[in-house]
């Protein structure tokens, strides 16, 4: 597999402009890996799919997942997006697991 892997890697670190961490070439990796995209296409629709429709915060349609609530401001989306990684970053730290690739000045 090295074959697929070297030239992958010379192609994530020119998209990066010559240099990037191991976790950012990772996910660089993670992005073109199918069987881990399918893999988690099935845990999405599992869980967090299945529940949050039937609390009837998302709408899906086919392969279509939508928030089921009107066009929010600008402000709106960061309050919201500052909660969930509130509630991640609690997650983590009641585990001691890893900072999931948070920088330091959002941990």
């Amino acid at each position: 597999m090295s074959h697929v892997y070297q030239p992958a890697l010379i192609r994530a670190l020119i998209s990066a402009g010559g240099s990037a961490t191991l976790r950012q070439l990772a996910q660089a990796f993670l992005c073109e890996d199918e069987s881990q995209l399918l893999y988690y296409e099935k845990r999405i629709k599992e869980m967090p799919v299945r529940v949050l429709r039937k609390h009837g915060v998302i709408s899906v349609q086919g392969q279509l997942v939508s928030l089921t609530i009107p066009p929010l401001t600008l402000e709106q989306r960061a309050r919201i997006r500052m909660a969930c990684e509130r509630r991640l970053q609690s997650f983590v730290q009641k585990r001691g697991l890893c900072d999931l690739g948070l920088p330091p000045s959002r941990r």
